[in-house]
């Protein structure tokens, strides 16, 4: 581990030690979300109706004020299968943490902060036309929770934050060399509509390589009813060659309906003919918080030896794509939110 690695983690759990004992009540809150779509997929070649059980979950969460200004915090998330049944337990955000004057420490498996930028940008998230398709598509990797992750995050300050995730190894197993190893980390603002992310990471392969990408988000709060959204990616040490992304997106609401599109486009790599672009459009119906409704039509379009699909990120029913195949889908959807 690193020198600055090993000392910002040292300073916050240090800022903890010395604060006084106090016993307190535990909150405990249990969430979730149930989301499923019914999709007709084209992969270019064939076509099918599905249906998808999209990063449905269910969550428990407690925390407890131990001490004056310091409060113990956990999660436990796991993915549940609506359409097939079944799901895998703690697969999703699950941890255990401080939270305190000094910001927020927390051990497990949960989003890097890159994938956090692209959370925030993304008008399609766990949709047919998830930006995901595109940002980690054939040869990237750059959306992911890793196993034995270690997080600091910074109290917000005047709007902006800092969060540095270390990962010794990826690995289920205990490791003497640290290999698989990981680290992302991120600088934000959010305030007055306005979210602004820098964010960098990198991790070590099975193969030995250290892949890693640069991403710049923006959203903003045009209007109560406008939001506007970018995100752009530099990846490099990659299979094949660097690769650049970017992808804009808007949402537009009126009284219960939220109108909503986005575009990426993935530049090619060392191989020839292999950029692809997305397009993704569609409408929200909104009963509250509680309940979405929506229709949503997404086209990849792929180069000769691109493979990018239009329905794969947040969904547990994927599309592969065909190489030089154009690969599209249309999506009737339901969220819950409990």
């Amino acid at each position: 581990m690193k020198p600055m690695r090993l000392s910002l983690i040292a300073a916050a759990l240090t800022s903890m030690l010395a604060v006084p004992a106090l016993a307190n009540d535990i909150n405990v809150k249990v969430s979730g979300r149930a989301h499923l779509s019914v999709d007709h997929l084209n992969d270019g070649v064939d076509s099918g109706l599905n249906l998808s059980s999209n990063s449905s979950r269910l969550r428990f969460a407690a925390s407890t004020e131990v001490a004056e200004g310091l409060t113990a915090v956990m999660q436990l998330e796991q993915n549940i299968r609506y359409d097939q049944s079944g799901g895998s337990f703690a697969t999703r955000d699950s941890f255990l943490g401080l939270r305190g004057d000094f910001g927020l420490v927390r051990m497990g498996f949960f989003d890097t902060p890159l994938k956090a930028v692209r959370s925030r940008t993304d008008m399609f998230g766990d949709r047919v036309g998830d930006a995901r398709n595109i940002t980690s598509g054939p040869g990237m990797s750059f959306d992911n929770r890793y196993r034995n992750g270690l997080h600091y995050r910074s109290p917000a300050m005047n709007g902006f934050t800092f969060d540095f995730q270390y990962t010794p190894h990826n690995a289920e197993n205990a490791t003497v060399d640290n290999d698989r190893e990981s680290f992302s980390t991120s600088f934000t603002y959010n305030a007055n509509g306005l979210y602004a992310a820098i964010a960098y990471e990198t991790y070590e392969n099975a193969a030995g390589d250290d892949p890693n990408a640069l991403r710049l988000g923006v959203s903003y709060d045009v209007s109560k009813q406008l939001k506007v959204a970018a995100l752009y990616q530099n990846a490099s040490n990659l299979v094949g060659g660097d690769r650049n992304v970017w992808g804009i997106g808007a949402s537009y609401k009126i009284e219960d309906y939220t109108l909503r599109g986005q575009f990426y486009q993935a530049g090619k790599n060392d191989l020839a003919d292999s950029g692809a672009s997305m397009l993704a459009i569609g409408v929200d119906r909104n009963f509250g918080r509680a309940l979405t409704m929506y229709a949503v039509y997404g086209l990849t379009s792929n180069d000769d030896a691109a493979a990018f699909t239009i329905a794969s990120g947040g969904r547990d029913t994927r599309l592969p794509a065909i190489a030089g195949e154009n690969s599209s889908g249309f999506s009737l959807g339901l969220i819950y939110n409990f």
